[in-house]
């Protein structure tokens, strides 16, 4: 009954116009190829799809998001273990820095879309700026020979600033994240005039 779609020029068998194989119905004559009950368990089967995973990305773009982010965790990680700890070492400074980029990636990887990573990598982003502070501040006040000077004292003072945008900038992420998983449409579909599906 389907044998025109494998023909070498596939056309409509009602009205004989040329079609792409893959159509359900003839655009030109209003012929169906499916019956009443391939088209309703094909509608079953596309609704069950979608339902399973809302508005989840490919698990490959939050994993590479989580990577990402961590790349910008990891110095973080690695300057305050060795402010805090006072330890130089090649070893101890790959490890951490091999620490803080795998282990904060792999947490971020457990979430549903890059969104939600972003903004959870973000927040992870000023946890690091404030453990930098928190370990500058003590080796500053801590008995001893310093092992920051005042000139990076005060650097990591300012950032404060980079910690407050990152966590605004989180915020939105988080706001944009859960308007997905509900399934609503983002500023850019309001703009282009998409509206949200009436289930009510």
């Amino acid at each position: 009954m389907d044998s025109w779609r494998t023909a070498d020029e596939p056309a409509c068998p009602a009205c004989g116009e040329p079609l792409d194989p893959a159509v359900m119905d003839c655009p030109h004559c209003g012929e169906q190829f499916l019956s009443e009950e391939e088209a309703a368990a094909l509608t079953e089967h596309l609704a069950e799809a979608l339902e399973t995973e809302p508005q989840a990305a490919p698990r490959w773009a939050v994993l590479l998001t989580g990577l990402a982010l961590g790349i910008a965790i990891a110095p973080l990680v690695t300057y305050a273990g060795v402010i805090a700890t006072g330890v130089r070492s090649l070893g101890v400074v790959v490890t951490l820095l091999l620490a803080g980029w795998l282990l904060p990636g792999i947490y971020l990887a457990r979430f549903r879309n890059p969104s939600e990573v972003l903004s959870r990598g973000l927040y992870l982003v000023v946890a690091g700026i404030g453990a930098v502070v928190v370990a500058v501040g003590y080796d500053t006040v801590a008995a001893g020979e310093s092992t920051v000077s005042q000139g990076t004292a005060l650097l990591l003072a300012l950032l404060a600033v980079p910690a407050v945008v990152a966590a605004m900038l989180a915020r939105r992420a988080s706001n944009r994240a859960a308007r997905q998983l509900r399934g609503e449409p983002g500023r850019l579909h309001e703009r282009a005039g998409v509206e949200p599906d009436d289930e009510e």
